[in-house]
């Protein structure tokens, strides 16, 4: 399966298209996105893989700003961080990646932690600070607010930082992150194969 999402920031002007595919194979967001973040502008590319379940494998980020940098991040199978090549041990104990200035990786922590009205998962995340590509290990909690058929409210805390109301799909893609993101448009693309 594929799709195609498009989201803008609430309080500054951008854009961000993410392309979505699924299969046994496993899970690959490609994603454009542009922003004006502190009154710069910033245009990054993203790749982020994961397993058929959700779990990080890769990212691979590019921003453009006053010239091109890039950074690579992968979890081998014993769970170490490797930052373009080198053992991150600090990051060892994250279970994810948190890209800053796209809603987009709130979707695999909402997806493994499988959370019912009322209760709440803390995790381990390695995030990355756009535009500086700092990487460090953070602490989020997810509090599922209420579940609905269609979508459903979770609240994000961050340490040091005002909680934020995400509303998701029934595929935990955000629809909104209150005050700071809203979904525009959600396709999903089908392959016509003829008999």
């Amino acid at each position: 399966m594929q799709q195609t999402l498009v989201w803008k920031p609430l309080t500054t002007p951008g854009v961000e298209s993410l392309r979505l595919s699924m299969d046994e194979q496993g899970i690959q967001a490609s994603s454009h996105l542009i922003q004006n973040r502190n009154g710069q502008s910033i245009a990054a590319t993203y790749v982020l893989d994961s397993d058929p379940r959700w779990r990080f494998r890769h990212l691979w980020l590019k921003v453009e700003q006053q010239g091109p940098r890039s950074l690579r991040l992968d979890r081998d199978i014993r769970g170490r961080w490797l930052l373009n090549g080198e053992h991150r041990r600090d990051l060892d104990q994250c279970q994810l990646v948190m890209l800053e200035a796209t809603p987009f990786t709130h979707t695999p922590a909402l997806q493994r932690c499988g959370l019912e009205t009322g209760q709440s998962a803390l995790l381990q995340v390695a995030h990355i600070d756009l535009p500086s590509l700092r990487v460090e290990a953070r602490q989020l909690r997810y509090q599922c607010l209420r579940q609905q058929p269609q979508q459903s409210l979770y609240r994000l805390e961050v340490e040091g930082r005002k909680p934020i109301e995400l509303t998701v799909d029934r595929q935990s893609l955000l629809l909104e992150a209150r005050g700071l993101y809203q979904r525009m448009s959600a396709r999903t693309l089908s392959l016509n194969t003829w008999v």
